[in-house]
């Protein structure tokens, strides 16, 4: 026989294993509900069997009626990854399509069905606990004896003498045996890392989840705190502190509403749009932080020079613009100035949040809005920052920041104008101002 008809046989037999176990492990790594390592025993079945009766067609024929063929290896995937349950269908299942075929390979492949099913339960649960690569070494063993048998038993029962074939074989059959397996073992890998990924992903959502809802109700508390502190300052003062408690109740429905929308964060709902006037929400803002402001030794300064609308959420544009200045104010630990103003361009409005700070370096720059990067230390969790760009994103807005260290900070937000009907002439009558930032 020719050896390399032999060796062209068995590679064929090879690429056709691999192309079907790659087949099956792209259908697995493609499903969307990958939840769990788990292929079902009759599935595993009918993928060795359908193996066996490719490698049964694709093998090589001697004249004294034995076949050299891969079918080996599908009996040892089945085996060892189907478990208990199809290794004795499998080894009646090798038999049975060889009997067809009859000769007296038939009766070496029922002595080594059998033998190698006991051998195969007998070292798989010894092999579980061990590596990856481990493993791979005993499966390629396995491999290499079961080619040493199929040539010694019929050497002895049958007189049979092919050892340059043999040769050919063993290495055919053990090498591939490796490869096959090693295949199998990475994509297992890969299998494991997807369901940890998930998992690790889950968590993640679940800490920034309960991290942002934490930092984002913590500063309605923080303003309701100080104004608290200073209606116990001065209790006699009944008009102030009327006003001032109306201010902490409002902050406390605000606080109220963000927890809201995290408890609702999983569910659709629809996005409230409204039209809000950029004056009046600026205001708003402004009177919440004005106290820390005061507290920090801080002058807060207010330009509104149009009185344009946008679309949106009133509660989601004060937690952007209440997030922007609470940052500029804690930039400025030896007090300083904020300005706020606001100016047209084209169809967009921006209102300006401008710091005396600390200001910050390009790199900083660059990694603003990620989770946890914060300039505060330890007291800060950068989700602040982060909850803005997403909100200003879901109002079609974008955001832009200009710092230079020592030199302080300029936050940029713009909002497409809200052309309603009482709104378009306003928009088209409007000089476009853009005021200082100084």
């Amino acid at each position: 026989m020719n050896h390399s008809d032999l060796l062209t046989g068995l590679l064929l037999n090879l690429l056709v294993i691999l192309i079907m176990i790659l087949l099956i492990s792209f259908h697995y790594l493609s499903r969307n509900k990958v939840h769990k390592l788990h292929i079902k025993p009759l599935s595993i079945y009918l993928a060795c069997s359908l193996l066996l009766l490719l490698s049964l067609a694709l093998s090589v024929r001697l004249e004294d009626g034995f076949v050299y063929d891969l079918r080996f290896i599908p009996f040892l995937l089945g085996g060892i990854y189907g478990g208990n349950r199809v290794l004795p269908w499998l080894a009646v299942t090798m038999i049975a399509v060889r009997v067809p075929m009859l000769g007296p390979g038939l009766v070496v492949t029922i002595i080594m069905a059998i033998l190698f099913t006991f051998v195969i339960m007998y070292m798989r649960p010894r092999l579980g606990n061990k590596d990856w690569k481990a493993r791979v070494y005993w499966y390629t063993l396995m491999a290499f004896g079961y080619s040493v048998l199929s040539l010694l038993i019929p050497s002895l029962v049958f007189d049979f003498d092919y050892t340059s074939s043999f040769l050919v074989y063993s290495a055919v059959l053990s090498g591939s045996t490796f490869f096959v397996f090693y295949l199998c073992e990475i994509i297992r890998t890969i299998y494991t890392l997807q369901l940890e990924a998930i998992k690790y992903e889950k968590m993640q959502v679940v800490s920034h989840l309960a991290a942002s809802m934490s930092h984002e109700v913590r500063n309605p508390l923080t303003t309701v705190k100080g104004f608290l502190q200073l209606i116990q300052e001065d209790p006699s003062n009944v008009s102030t502190n009327s006003e001032l408690s109306k201010v902490a109740v409002s902050e406390i429905d605000r606080a109220t509403e963000v927890i809201n929308q995290y408890l609702n964060f999983a569910r659709p709902h629809p996005e409230l749009e409204v039209e809000m006037e950029i004056r009046d929400e600026i205001n708003q803002s402004t009177e919440i932080i004005m106290p820390l402001a005061v507290k920090n030794g801080i002058v807060l300064k207010a330009n509104i020079l149009h009185h344009h609308s946008i679309k949106g959420d009133p509660n989601k544009l004060q937690q952007v613009l209440i997030n922007v200045m609470k940052n500029g104010l804690e930039a400025m630990e030896t007090g300083g100035t904020l300005r706020i103003f606001s100016y047209q361009e084209g169809d967009r409005v921006f209102i300006v949040i401008n710091d005396t700070g600390t200001g910050m370096t390009k790199e900083q720059l660059m990694r603003l809005g990620e989770p946890y990067f914060s300039m505060k230390g330890k007291n800060g969790t950068g989700l602040g920052m982060m909850t803005a760009f997403q909100l200003v994103e879901g109002m079609k807005g974008t955001i832009k920041v200009l710092s230079k260290p020592g030199k302080g900070t300029s936050v940029f937000l713009s909002f497409p104008i809200y052309k309603g009907k009482e709104n378009v002439n306003s928009v088209k009558q409007t000089t476009e101002v853009r005021p200082s930032l100084r």
